[in-house]
């Protein structure tokens, strides 16, 4: 009798431990993801898959999903011809260039170019064609401050359901017309309304060629329609109140340098930068 209630004592105690690591196991999935430290551009493929893939695979057709190709030899040869720049030249490595046909270029964790060396390492992007990412106008140069790595992570951890006010802490922004004006009607931009007139910017018409993700919806990505979209229109964010101001750059030397007062965060004082 003792060595059956030892027995069944062993049985019992062993199937609570199973429990228990299970339960553990239950904990650490549930568990919230940590926020970066700091911003810094992670690419669209992060926007990809479980969480925004209609809206990626739109992207990839759109004329953002294709800004990096542009800048290759042969390439929209009567628009170069036309702000006098040679259409057989490479500009896929030239500074003033790269910071609008790319993301997050010069900036923390953004795109590099090839040839890129650090410490007898090359840190280029790697590009897949079958995946575009950080070479072409991705999520983050419209939709966050100085890269997505923070608020995207909100994003997950509250599973969508998030105020304005909680991403844009952390560099989401919501002044998308003023952010447009980032590259397309930017000083150092050579395609100028005075060149010809399809260089006027009119962000309603434009808006409508970023992501026409209604077609690109399926039973495999059905779930991942933004239920709260319809609530955050009815929230009016800092941004929208204040656009955040644009960042200014020169070009010296063969290098794009930002100017410091110009940029929308701060990063000594980790603080957003609003236009007065």
């Amino acid at each position: 009798m003792g060595k059956t209630f030892k027995f069944l004592s062993l049985i019992l105690f062993s199937f609570a431990i199973i429990i228990s690591a299970a339960g553990d196991a239950d904990a650490k999935k549930k568990k919230k993801k940590k926020i970066p430290k700091s911003p810094s551009y992670v690419g669209a493929v992060k926007c990809n898959g479980s969480c925004h893939d209609s809206y990626y695979q739109a992207w990839v057709k759109s004329p953002h999903g294709n800004t990096y190709n542009l800048l290759k030899p042969g390439v929209r040869e009567k628009a170069k011809k036309r702000v006098k720049l040679d259409p057989q030249k490479d500009y896929t490595s030239t500074p003033l260039c790269l910071r609008c046909h790319t993301t997050g270029y010069r900036q923390k964790g953004g795109f590099k170019p090839a040839g890129t060396m650090h410490k007898g390492k090359d840190r280029s992007t790697k590009i897949d064609p079958e995946e575009p990412n950080l070479e072409q106008v991705g999520c983050e140069m419209c939709h966050s401050v100085a890269g997505g790595s923070q608020f995207r992570v909100v994003m997950k951890n509250t599973k969508g359901d998030f105020k304005k006010a909680e991403t844009e802490k952390y560099g989401q922004r919501w002044d998308y017309a003023n952010v447009c004006t980032r590259c397309h009607t930017h000083k150092k931009t050579p395609f100028k309304p005075d060149v010809h007139d399809k260089y006027k910017f009119n962000f309603e018409e434009r808006k409508l060629k970023v992501h026409d993700k209604d077609k690109y919806w399926n039973e495999d990505n059905e779930d991942q329609k933004l239920e709260k979209l319809k609530d955050r229109t009815k929230e009016v964010s800092v941004s929208e109140k204040t656009p955040l101001v644009i960042e200014d750059f020169a070009v010296k030397k063969g290098k794009l340098l930002f100017k410091g007062k110009s940029m929308p965060y701060n990063k000594k004082k980790k603080s957003f930068n609003y236009k007065k």
